[in-house]
């Protein structure tokens, strides 16, 4: 067998070819990040294995640089090992005191993890499941944009028209079109009231129209600096915020769709919705690849950080939180959502606070028990059954 590391990078990638007998075949070579470049990696492997020899490739999985690298490498007659960046990391350490680090070494380190390591026989993944996780991800960006976005839009409406929250709800859809229409007193008060009761009207279904004149008065008392250009940015901003909660929806409505078509049992979970059921069942993948929920468990990131030296055991632990972020931000989003609608949850978190544990390290112990739920149920295809409550008394009653 030959083991062959690659060291993934935008535009290129460097790879070292080695024999398991520790002979080096090809102590450094780079291919382009393309096709052509992936076929000149292909023919040098060729030439440099004997006939029927097996061929294994490791590379780091560094997100979207390795994607199309990988997805090649699928293709081709090889036993492919997608590395975790921080083992080759460790490695490389482990080899040497000094603090170096190129991408030629980077290359043979990464074909001597690979040459360590077993590969594991992972099950299929399913399209629908990868455009699941496509969706998720840019869902989770567009949200974070949003909530910098409503950030930085309170802030300047603060400074052109401070007088505004305190007759309206600026969070509310309504508010914020109604910005995105007049941006600064100035605005308001050169508006035709005509126009600005329709508007208002328009904008909030019926419920602002009426006032009108109450808008008009704020304006025409503010104390806002007058400032074009602040005017300006408040009314992008506020378009913009329209904008990405109109894609939001649009993105809910394609997850729902596959959702639907994947019939997964995962909604049923008490606390799961279309959004969070989506992210978790996008970045699981296939369940079948874990042979047990201890394993889920260290996928997610979830299991508490160990350490003992002698007779020392520290107690008190973080969460390893190593994994896809993703998936771990779903699992907290629902159980926050089961502590509130599910008794059997909200009981399992209240037995850990009575024990003294503050209210986020015991909503850490329901995210793992969280997953154990979410395990379960994947792994069986069956729809969540509440447990039993086997403490309650079933004995009959004494007829008197």
């Amino acid at each position: 067998m030959i083991y062959v590391g690659i060291d993934v990078a935008k535009d290129k990638h460097d790879c070292h070819i080695m024999r398991d007998d520790g002979e080096v075949l090809v102590d450094n070579f780079t291919f382009e990040n393309s096709k052509t470049g992936f076929e000149f990696f292909d023919r040098v492997v060729k030439q440099n294995k004997r006939r029927k020899e097996e061929v294994k490739v490791g590379l780091e999985y560094t997100g979207h640089y390795s994607q199309n690298i990988l997805e090649h490498l699928k293709t081709q007659p090889y036993a492919v090992l997608p590395l975790n960046p921080l083992k080759v990391n460790l490695f490389r350490k482990s080899k040497s005191l000094r603090n170096t680090k190129t991408d030629k070494s980077d290359a043979r380190y990464i074909a001597e993890v690979t040459a360590e390591t077993e590969v594991e026989k992972r099950r299929h993944v399913l399209g629908d499941i990868r455009v699941l996780r496509s969706l998720t991800r840019y869902r989770y960006r567009v949200q974070k944009t949003v909530q910098c976005t409503k950030n930085r839009y309170r802030r300047v409406l603060q400074l052109v028209f401070p007088e505004f929250e305190k007759h309206f709800n600026v969070n509310y859809r309504s508010a914020i079109e109604l910005i995105g229409r007049y941006s600064s007193p100035r605005e308001v008060l050169t508006a035709n009231k005509t126009s600005l009761v329709k508007n208002l009207d328009k904008i909030s279904y019926g419920r602002y129209g009426k006032r009108a004149d109450e808008l008009i008065e704020a304006a025409s008392t503010s104390i806002g600096v007058s400032n074009a250009g602040d005017a300006y940015e408040l009314k992008r901003l506020a378009k913009l915020i329209a904008f990405l909660e109109d894609e939001l929806v649009l993105i809910e409505e394609k997850l729902r769709s596959i959702l639907d078509k994947l019939k997964s049992p995962i909604l049923t979970i008490p606390g799961i919705g279309v959004n969070t059921g989506a992210t978790i069942l996008a970045e699981i993948g296939n369940v079948k690849n874990f042979s047990n929920d201890a394993k889920l468990l260290a996928f997610v990131g979830c299991e508490p950080t160990i350490y003992q030296s002698g007779k020392f055991v520290l107690t008190r632990t973080s969460m390893v939180k190593k994994g896809s972020k993703y998936l771990r931000n779903a699992i907290f989003q629902a159980t926050k959502s089961a502590y509130v609608t599910d008794p059997v949850m909200r009981a399992y978190v209240d037995r850990k606070r009575a024990a003294g544990k503050h209210f986020f390290v015991a909503l850490s112990h329901g995210m793992k028990k969280m997953v154990r739920i979410i395990f379960a149920v994947l792994k069986s295809g069956a729809p969540y059954a509440p447990p039993i409550d086997t403490n309650k008394n079933t004995a009959p009653a004494k007829t008197l």
